[in-house]
């Protein structure tokens, strides 16, 4: 992996906050060089959230990037900012909920959001973003094992290992 560009979107309670730290920490404690970012509205639940990554095998000269190799998409308010933000052949992951243009050429799309709710009411998939760096893994941007190792840590581990592994499934 020369430098991979990653953001991950979504709206705030969906967890992309926690899904960037997550796999920044992992990818890190296998040598890599990382970049993280984030950024969120003032009203933080429900406003658009998204979490950017430089992921390298060199020293990273810039953290900041205007535009994604890789955009993940998990609620409709957070497209706009996403797709601008996308390189010209980049890949656009997005969830089922969200209307992604089919004109590009690199999409995926899966119910992330559906998958990881579990019916309960208000819940905007928090566990979707650890699900997307599932299929991410399963896409071999990254490997699957490093992040399940960092998951097992912390008192929602047995929920995130569920959800990255439901990713790596879809």
């Amino acid at each position: 992996m020369a430098e991979l560009r990653l953001r991950l979107s979504g709206i705030g309670g969906q967890g992309v906050v926690f899904a960037g730290r997550l796999l920044a920490q992992a990818l890190f404690e296998e040598g890599k060089e990382i970049a993280l970012r984030y950024a969120y509205g003032a009203e933080v639940m429900g406003t658009p959230v998204h979490s950017e990554l430089v992921i390298s095998d060199e020293p990273i000269i810039c953290p900041y990037f205007h535009k994604a190799d890789v955009a993940v998409v998990l609620h409709p308010r957070a497209l706009d900012q996403a797709l601008s933000a996308l390189s010209p052949g980049g890949l656009l992951v997005g969830d089922s909920t969200v209307a992604v243009p089919r004109m590009l050429s690199r999409v995926e799309v899966r119910p992330f959001v559906a998958r990881t709710s579990k019916g309960r009411p208000g819940d905007p998939g928090r566990l979707a973003p650890v699900a997307a760096l599932g299929f991410l893994a399963k896409l071999g941007f990254f490997p699957l094992e490093p992040l399940l190792r960092a998951a097992q840590r912390g008192p929602a581990a047995q929920e995130n290992l569920e959800a990255l592994r439901l990713g790596f499934d879809l």
